[in-house]
């Protein structure tokens, strides 16, 4: 498959800038300017005043082709001419990526006269339904059928990651390389506005195994293989009801089920490490949630939001079967869990209570509350922005309040002022910072 994808691309363009030529085709096209500045103080928790506060400066020119060759055909490109760099001041240490990163590239074609379908080929990204319960929020590498047909919209694709995501990179992440995919997704709107969704994931890892003893650049090497199978059914509704207002509802429950193999690793050198232990179990956990957002009838200009979402643990773990839930990986940033702490939802049980007061066309403020715990005592945080683990002597993680204020301009300008603090739990006891504060400032504008 990994020659497959482009060689089509290319073929389909060949064609078609030969055929342009002859049938005028339209070509659209957008620009979009982006800054974004985040300050994270309190990475260690005090643990390491060196490695303590974390500066991340963004900066990227995205542009947006589209090539109709007529009501059927098309070419798709988005790439974005970015700049990156992470600072840790206080220890003189800065990272930095620049280049041109590939974000969508591939061919689309429309058909069908009683079932209406779309077939894509190429990079395309992919969004859940739901920004609280993330299945995925990522560019896949992929072949897709989309159909839909009344109330019903039906989508299927095979995904592997064919090249780099960007030009700075050398190589294709560990954790995706030789990952093949199969998507399932089934939607039907059972009543207007309400939607059902059911959601299916097969994960097959096809990357090569380690042995003990094997020495690999860390960079190089990946942590984990897993072949696993998500299953997931979801329930989102907007529901207005007179005298009582708007009522936006989400159920989401999702199990997952394989096999995994864990490396233990050592440092030999510099960035290489060696296999040290070789582990296998097997994987069977569940996840689920819900989000409630209620904007009164009579002033609605103010929602109230509730949610939570709990990923089972693991009690035991002197036995080869895992109970933690994790997510796909394919859900791109966590930030739906809190703008700070950003947990994957594996062994966690987040609760969330928030306001949203719209106080002018364009312009919002949103005040939120984070409650985090763990489903089982333990020693491990999977994904957490901080770079500590807790104590394992208790299960309160700590509670986090974001504030977030929203300029939202036609569809033209985007303006997010993001400020946060996460003060730890008893699961952070040891540890001398009370507190973490996070400041963000994210800058869109688009070029019609």
């Amino acid at each position: 498959m990994r020659r497959l994808l482009p060689y089509t691309i290319f073929t389909c363009l060949f064609h078609l800038s030969s055929a342009s030529a002859e049938n005028g085709g339209q070509l659209y096209s957008d620009i979009e300017i982006g800054i974004e500045f985040n300050v994270l103080d309190g990475l260690s928790l005090g643990a390491d005043n060196l490695n303590n506060k974390l500066v991340e400066q963004d900066r990227e020119i995205e542009f947006d082709l589209e090539y109709r060759h007529d009501d059927q055909l098309s070419l798709f490109f988005t790439g974005a001419l970015m700049d990156e760099s992470e600072i840790i001041k206080s220890a003189d240490i800065k990272t930095n990526h620049s280049g041109l990163e590939f974000r969508e590239l591939g061919i689309a074609y429309l058909f069908g006269d009683v079932i209406d379908s779309e077939l894509k080929l190429g990079r395309v990204e992919y969004e859940s339904i739901s920004h609280w319960w993330s299945w995925w929020d990522d560019e896949l590498d992929i072949i897709s059928l989309q159909m839909w047909y009344e109330d019903l919209e039906a989508f299927v694709a095979i995904a592997e990651q064919q090249a780099v995501e960007s030009t700075d990179e050398d190589f294709i992440d560990p954790e995706m390389d030789e990952i093949q995919r199969l998507v399932l997704s089934m939607s039907w709107e059972i009543l207007d506005g309400q939607i059902l969704n059911f959601y299916y994931l097969k994960q097959s890892d096809n990357s090569s195994a380690y042995h003990i003893g094997d020495s690999e650049e860390y960079s190089r090497i990946d942590e984990e293989d897993a072949d696993l199978t998500w299953k997931g059914l979801s329930y989102v509704a907007d529901i207005e009801l007179q005298l009582i207002g708007e009522i936006d509802l989400e159920l989401h429950y999702s199990e997952i089920q394989g096999r995994s193999t864990l490396y233990e690793l050592e440092e030999l050198f510099a960035d290489v490490v060696e296999v040290s232990e070789k582990m296998h179990e097997d994987v069977d956990a569940s996840a689920s949630g819900y989000l409630l957002r209620w904007t009164p009838y009579l002033y609605d200009q103010l929602s109230l939001i509730i949610a939570g979402a709990r990923g089972s643990g693991d009690a035991n773990l002197d036995d080869r079967d895992n109970r933690s839930y994790r997510q796909t990986g394919l859900q791109g940033d966590s930030e739906s869990y809190g703008e700070l702490f950003q947990p994957e939802l594996s062994n966690l049980k987040v609760d969330m209570i928030g306001l949203q007061w719209r106080f002018a066309e364009d312009m919002s403020v949103e005040l939120m509350r984070f409650d985090y715990r763990q489903e089982v005592l333990s020693d491990e945080i999977r994904n957490a922005s901080i770079e500590v683990e807790p104590s394992g002597n208790s299960r309160n993680l700590g509670t986090e309040l974001d504030l977030i204020l929203s300029i939202e301009h036609e569809e033209t300008l985007e303006l997010f002022f993001t400020y946060a603090k996460f003060k730890p739990g008893r699961a952070f006891a040891d540890y001398p910072e009370k507190n973490l504060d996070y400041v963000g400032i994210d800058f869109v504008y688009k070029f019609h």
